[in-house]
């Protein structure tokens, strides 16, 4: 009867907990919860059957950077966005890398986001002038060959050749909302009407986890570089993510993370302001999404592998669990916080960026990579490319360059990139450099990183 005692005395106490994290009103996160129910991945065959034409990528500065998620392509230089803050320059003949940028202040180590920021989508106006979101301090518009007047006294000093124009502030509130975290842009052929995603008006990057898991707060907008104007197209997008506009610009395209899904927004027509589902049912989670020189569009994904189980398929249904989940992880921020409100520590900053951060949450996923080309007419998938050993993973982007494609990740310490013309090869054949006869390509160098001169906000 003892035992019996005590046990029931440990499972009432446990309900009783649970009903008060379920149900205390004004606990964070602030947000709601529904059950989400995603259909089965589609099966592996045809176009999606595994292959390893990623299985031998080569892996540029490896080691040397971390994060190069998103990309944008200017006089035959590659831009890219780095953790630490920085735009660098990528020359794709010699692999010479450059700091060109860093909109936030020069920071340590990862957990200092909010201080160094975080560059995500870029787009160059057709004046070679830099768009950049920066998911911590919104979007500005860089001028990297400013003109700068020298004299007598200045002509010793190291000149700072880097406008930056604020263009949209994350505090602004557009609609009653804040747009938290600007992520994607598009740029279209006007040079003056742009297209953004917002991954959440609730949370801020470093809490990402929680706007996967709830319902989503993210939204498709436009602003218009002349007239300053704001408007919001779609809103509730759960992670609103990749963008990318359709050559005649008769529509957009962009990713919802959280319900692993691709949406069409028309923009001409008869359809025009409407949105629809282009494709729901993808093998993962989309990032970004880019045009392919076949007119079609890549698709960089966070697999679901048929019989592994994602995490987010498991949770979708169970909302109260999701609920009771984010709360407790809430509940044990509470504290963390108020310290480093009070005396901010090393340790304690690093515990609570990392208990809301989305790197942990992506290494549960077995080390895969994998990128899917969809038609977008149809959605359907045409082809895809494996990493089955997970030489690549983490795959946010697929950008075509040249004689190469490109692969964007968050958390990845290299730049991977292959020749495009290895899409083309049997499966079997996975390494560029032996099986298509590119010995004499190029080697990554072992160029340093050299931090550019701080800029703070």
């Amino acid at each position: 009867m003892g035992f019996l005692t005590a046990f029931s005395r440990v499972v009432l106490d446990m309900t009783v907990v649970t009903l008060l994290i379920l149900t205390l009103p004004g606990f964070p996160p602030y947000t709601t919860f529904s059950p989400v129910n995603f259909p089965s991945p589609p099966p592996w065959t045809g176009p999606l059957k595994a292959n390893e034409k990623l299985n031998l990528v080569d892996r540029l500065f490896e080691g040397k950077i971390k994060g190069p998620e998103s990309f944008a392509a200017w006089d035959g230089y590659l831009y890219t966005g780095l953790m630490s803050g920085l735009i660098v320059k990528i020359d794709p003949d010699d692999l010479s890398i450059e700091p060109v940028a860093r909109i936030g202040s020069n920071c340590n180590e990862q957990h200092e986001e909010s201080k160094c920021g975080r560059p995500l989508g870029m787009a160059f106006t057709k004046a070679g002038k830099l768009l950049v979101c920066d998911a911590v301090f919104g979007l500005y518009m860089l001028d990297l060959e400013k003109e700068v007047e020298e004299n007598r006294i200045r002509a010793s000093q190291q000149l700072e050749r880097v406008e930056y124009t604020q263009l949209l502030p994350p505090e602004l509130q557009v609609d009653g909302k804040v747009n938290k975290v600007y992520n994607s842009i598009v740029l279209a052929s006007d040079d003056e009407t742009v297209y953004l995603t917002v991954s959440s008006t609730r949370f801020v990057l470093s809490d990402g986890v929680f706007e996967i898991v709830s319902d989503g707060s993210g939204r498709l907008v436009t602003f218009n570089l002349r007239t300053k104007k704001v408007s919001v197209l779609v809103e509730e997008i759960n992670f609103a993510n990749g963008l990318e506009i359709d050559p005649s610009e008769n529509f957009l395209l962009f990713c919802e993370t959280g319900l692993g899904r691709v949406h069409k927004h028309w923009l001409k027509g008869e359809k025009a302001g409407s949105t629809e589902v282009l494709a729901d049912n993808l093998p993962g989670m989309p990032d970004n999404i880019r045009l392919n020189d076949n007119g079609n569009y890549y698709i960089g994904l966070y697999p679901r592998i048929p019989g592994k189980p994602h995490i987010i398929e498991v949770l979708g249904p169970h909302n109260w669990v999701r609920k009771f989940l984010s709360r407790l992880v809430g509940m044990v921020m509470l504290p963390v916080k108020l310290v480093n409100t009070i005396l901010p520590l090393r340790m304690t900053q690093q515990f609570e960026y990392w208990c809301g951060n989305l790197e942990p949450f992506a290494h549960l996923a077995p080390p895969y990579g994998l990128v899917v080309e969809i038609d977008p007419t149809t959605g359907h998938i045409l082809s895809s490319l494996h990493s089955t050993n997970g030489a690549v993973r983490f795959i946010a982007e697929a950008f075509i360059m040249d004689r190469w494609i490109f692969f964007g990740s968050p958390y990845n310490n290299y730049l991977a990139r292959i020749p495009k013309r290895l899409r083309y090869a049997s499966h079997q054949k996975t390494s560029a450099g032996v099986t298509l006869g590119l010995l004499n390509d190029p080697e990554p160098s072992e160029a340093e990183v050299v931090e550019p001169k701080s800029r703070g906000m």
